[in-house]
């Protein structure tokens, strides 16, 4: 059985590569920097899919200039505004993408984030790094706590409501912004 083509824009980890080439024929933008419409029309060439991420352009142009064979576009981002989907519509172009897939890392980073400026963490880093470390003083690095700290959410989709998941243990009383009001 012939293994259907694809043509992936970004270089992945070794170990998905190799999952790929198990289910698909993979051709690989080889210098894994963002492809030029141009060179993505050449990869996409002898695909029957892409294999595509959000920082590719799509556009109307491009997707009437690949191939008739191509048959899916698949993005591995939750967006797909960068995808013309009415122009793959017209096509017969199933689009599909990765919805959910980044909820836990946003709101992990996010932590990071508010952890980071409320500890101090880049200047003690910056001074470690500087090998200006000095001495323990009582009021050095001192920062802040989140306990009893508000946190505005603006969007209490599934990132902002895994925000509110992570902040709440740390004692944050959050407050959001959203279209509708979420049950309490």
């Amino acid at each position: 059985m012939v293994k259907p083509s694809i043509f992936v824009t970004r270089r992945l980890p070794r170990h998905v590569e190799h999952q790929l080439g198990a289910l698909f024929d993979p051709q690989f933008n080889e210098d894994d920097n963002l492809p030029s419409a141009e060179a993505l029309l050449r990869g996409a060439q002898n695909a029957d899919g892409l294999l595509v991420t959000i920082t590719d352009r799509l556009d109307a142009n491009l997707i009437s200039a690949l191939p008739e064979r191509t048959r899916i576009i698949a993005t591995f981002s939750v967006g797909y505004d960068h995808i013309d989907i009415a122009a793959a519509d017209a096509r017969g172009i199933a689009v599909t993408n990765t919805p959910g897939v980044l909820t836990d890392a946003t709101a992990e980073i996010a932590m990071l984030l508010l952890l980071g400026a409320a500890r101090k963490a880049t200047d003690g880093a910056r001074l470690i790094r500087e090998n200006r470390w000095g001495a323990w003083a009582p009021t050095g690095m001192l920062g802040t706590q989140l306990t009893g700290k508000k946190l505005g959410i603006y969007g209490m989709g599934e990132i902002g409501r895994a925000v509110a998941a992570r902040a709440r243990p740390f004692g944050m009383e959050i407050h959001y912004h959203n279209r509708n009001q979420l049950p309490a």
